[in-house]
């Protein structure tokens, strides 16, 4: 059973990697040297280490954590749990990155529970580190750089009605992205995006990716890449006033 969800904690992360306590989860003791090695070579100095999801989720408890670096399968409590676990926990959600040899996650799911990147091994130190920095990057800059190729999709939506009960169920804002009902035909990867809040007089446009899409629902989850200046300002102050606690919300 899930613990009881208590009363939320918020903390200003730092978004410095070498100034950010990092917690390394896996269950084999060679790749927890090999990435805390890496960690040091760069700077860090706040570095925890388990081997597993239990001794984990003790260290989050104890120790306000910016990025956990995790194994998807492990024994006894693995990441997939372990982030479910911390969902409801009133800890603030750290930056989650998931390090796995298999790509059967939920990405939805995972998403939607604070999970920003997924690594597959065998990765280099140079993949580890550019994601990590990534990951603790304050928002209002990282989503300024164009991405290195142009999109070779696009998709333009309208939402018809906003309001309390039809515009929240038919987009949602996350930390890093935002889910929208979308029926057209869309692939996930590259993606630019506009869409369109007619009561608002609003959209929210740009390049990102899509990382997930749900055909039983007609739903897609969307990470951002780069924000338009027109939408920028407006859609980080509504982040920073909500508080998500979803990379990219699921939707449901």
């Amino acid at each position: 059973m899930l613990p009881i969800k208590k009363k939320i904690i918020k903390w200003r992360r730092p978004t410095n990697l070498n100034e950010a306590t990092i917690l390394l989860v896996d269950d084999e003791p060679d790749i927890l040297e090999i990435f805390g090695r890496w960690l040091e070579l760069t700077g860090c100095r706040n570095v925890y280490a388990a081997r597993g999801g239990e001794g984990a989720l003790a260290i989050i408890k104890d120790h306000p954590i910016d990025l956990l670096v995790t194994d998807a399968r492990m024994p006894i409590m693995d990441g997939i749990t372990l982030v479910r676990h911390i969902a409801w926990l009133g800890t603030p959600i750290p930056s989650i990155v998931f390090v796995s040899g298999f790509g059967d996650i939920d990405q939805r799911e995972m998403h939607g529970l604070g999970v920003e990147a997924f690594l597959t091994k065998p990765l280099s130190r140079g993949q580890l580190i550019q994601v990590a920095e990534r990951a603790l990057q304050e928002r209002s800059t990282l989503w300024l750089t164009p991405m290195e190729s142009a999109s070779r999709q696009s998709m333009d939506i309208r939402i018809e009605k906003t309001g309390k009960t039809t515009g929240q169920d038919s987009i949602r804002l996350g930390r890093g992205g935002f889910s929208v009902d979308y029926s057209g035909p869309i692939a996930t990867g590259e993606v630019a995006f506009k869409c369109r809040l007619p009561s608002e007089q609003r959209e929210i446009a740009g390049d990102g990716y899509v990382r997930w899409r749900s055909k039983s629902d007609n739903k897609i989850g969307i990470e951002f890449a780069l924000l338009d200046a027109s939408c920028r300002s407006w859609v980080l102050e509504e982040i920073a006033v909500t508080h998500s606690r979803s990379f990219i919300p699921s939707l449901l």
